[in-house]
């Protein structure tokens, strides 16, 4: 196998790295292979930003199509909301 050597790492860097390995009982150079293979794994499951950017737009567009404009354009639902107060009933009184 193929050996790596890590320069100028931080020393707080490399204290956490130590602590880590000592919790896991795994060496120092097991740890950071394990450690390097998940981020390596997560990283490439991860999309990228291009193609989340790309599926939020459409379905933005999808839900926009699916609701549709209200007939009439605004004015016509602001006059439907008033007719629908001004044909309530009076009811009971009720406190909040």
């Amino acid at each position: 196998m193929t050996s790596l050597t890590l320069k100028n790492m931080p020393d707080d860097l490399l204290e956490s790295l130590r602590q880590r390995a000592r919790e896991q009982r795994r060496s120092l150079n097991s740890e950071a292979i394990i450690l390097l293979e998940k981020a390596l794994a997560a990283d490439a499951l991860a999309a990228p930003a291009s193609v989340v950017e790309t599926e939020r737009n459409a379905q933005l567009a999808a839900w926009e199509r699916l609701g549709g404009l209200w007939p009439g354009g605004d004015a016509a639902l602001d006059t439907l909301v008033s007719d629908i107060y001004e044909a309530r009933t009076e009811g009971r009184e009720v406190d909040w």
